[in-house]
């Protein structure tokens, strides 16, 4: 394994960072500074909205794709150099939903027509997708899903609720789960529907989380009719797109991990230049410390993942290294945002609005949103079980 890059990808990674460079505010400190601010949210979604469609023209969304899809026809390496570079920043528009997950179910999956029609606007940045999975009784236990689709002429008949939509109210179509049949087992019964989200019978409900945002949706279906042509494999089969999408959401892992080795170098930055009682923080022994331990945290989960796309690279089964690094990931945005309180002292809690905050307040959104980071996608215990028992071949308790 060589982490080294050619003389082209290399290349390649200075033209993507030149180009964020351009776009992005020139005080900017990831996407999510001040979430708390619902008005600051909606600007930062507008500036993603435009950047989005610069990086459609350009047909880097979805670099690694065939031109007649939207792509380049690049290689995964350069997919991953962008994300890489993506992530590392906090660019707005370039949503996991979409782009690391829809996107490419529908482009593995679907069949030539959905592909023709649904996959080229994915990579031209006109349409965000949603993941509808998760129900009130259903979230880790997936195969325990309850929203039923029934057949009806040409059309199939949906009623239920989903819950912790990521994005909803801002999407334009949703991959939907749904059981077609209660009288086979869980896994089996289940498909998978493209529906149109502004179809009649669609209604949602905001979750607020503690960070104050709005980011995720209860939405309820009543008697929504979506096209039989609609349905993503055949029926009964929605579990193999599931089990593709899995693990598709738990590159996540990485993403969490570079948006983290952002955080901690601002918080390095902070340190250097702080002074308390006549030194500046950096020279605090215990402070010092305790940097070094996440800094060892980051550069563990960074060549973890590097190697992880090195493996997919060459089309092998990354499965149990994205678990690994789900996990890892979580855990190290946990500690940092714990570190950043305690290093920060009164002023950790307070955010942008308040002329007192430090970096911005951006850790204030860190410490709230961190509990998520071991749920959100999977939790940390599902991912661990996986790991256990498919990547260790350990038996099940």
């Amino acid at each position: 394994m060589d982490f080294r890059l050619s003389q082209e990808d290399e290349a390649f990674r200075h033209e993507v960072r030149a180009f964020f460079d351009g776009v992005l505010p020139g005080d900017w400190l990831g996407v999510d500074q001040d979430m708390n601010n619902q008005d600051h949210f909606e600007d930062i979604y507008e500036l993603g909205l435009d950047i989005r469609r610069k990086l459609g023209e350009k047909g880097w969304l979805e670099i690694s794709w065939p031109p007649e899809y939207g792509g380049l026809g690049a290689s995964k390496l350069k997919h991953f150099l962008f994300e890489e570079e993506v992530y590392y920043l906090g660019v707005p528009g370039y949503d996991q939903p979409t782009f690391g997950v829809c996107g490419p179910v529908l482009y593995q999956l679907g069949t030539e027509e959905q592909k023709r029609n649904l996959v080229p606007p994915v990579a031209r940045g006109e349409v965000k997708w949603a993941v509808g999975m998760s129900e009130p009784g259903a979230g880790s236990d997936f195969s325990s899903l309850q929203t039923r689709a029934e057949e009806d002429g040409d059309c199939y008949i949906i009623n239920g609720q989903k819950t912790w939509q990521s994005g909803f109210h801002m999407a334009d179509w949703c991959m939907l789960y749904a059981r077609t049949d209660p009288n086979l087992p869980r896994q089996r019964g289940i498909s998978v529907f493209l529906v149109d989200l502004g179809t009649p019978g669609i209604t949602m409900r905001g979750i607020e989380f503690m960070t104050g945002i709005r980011a995720c949706e209860e939405v309820f279906y009543e008697n929504v009719r979506v096209p039989k042509e609609n349905m993503l494999c055949r029926k009964n089969e929605g579990w193999r797109a599931a089990t593709l999408s899995f693990g598709l959401d738990r590159f996540c892992g990485f993403q969490e991990l570079l948006r983290g080795r952002r955080d901690f170098e601002w918080l390095v930055q902070y340190c250097r230049e702080t002074v308390v009682n006549g030194r500046t923080l950096a020279r605090d022994p215990l402070i010092r410390n305790r940097l070094a331990e996440v800094s060892m945290e980051i550069e563990v989960g960074y060549n973890l993942g590097r190697r992880m796309m090195w493996m997919a690279t060459l089309d092998m089964d990354v499965a149990k290294e994205a678990c690994q690094l789900k996990v890892l990931g979580a855990s190290l945005l946990q500690h940092l945002a714990n570190l950043a309180m305690q290093v920060l002292g009164p002023y950790g809690p307070l955010d942008e609005r308040s002329r007192c905050a430090r970096v911005r307040g951006r850790f204030n959104h860190n410490y709230l949103g961190s509990p998520g980071w071991s749920i959100g996608g999977g939790t940390s215990e599902v991912s661990k079980n996986f790991i256990g028992t498919v990547g260790l071949g350990l038996p099940r308790a």
